[in-house]
């Protein structure tokens, strides 16, 4: 199975942002990753990131998300920056 990269993950965020995607699928995707016993993500950004975004779904009330839309913009550039070194 192929692993997740930089820019799979930016891409996910941004469509979150967008409406494309909601937070649990985003969530879900990355869960698979982080929950996994037999994957080992090779790229150490790549596995912080999909820690964080691993709980973009959790909820501070049962209407509001915990992470808001800043926080998914400050994700897509630190995954940003993570390229360009």
């Amino acid at each position: 199975m192929n692993q997740p990269t930089v820019s799979k993950i930016i891409d996910s965020l941004k469509s979150v942002l967008n409406g494309e995607l909601i937070r649990e699928e985003v969530s879900d995707w990355a869960s698979y990753y982080v929950m996994a016993d037999d994957l080992a993500i090779d790229d150490e950004i790549v596995w912080d990131l999909l820690k964080i975004i691993s709980g973009i779904d959790i909820l501070d009330s049962p209407t509001s998300y915990f992470h808001n839309e800043e926080d998914i913009k400050d994700w897509i550039k630190q995954a940003t920056k993570s390229l360009l070194k």
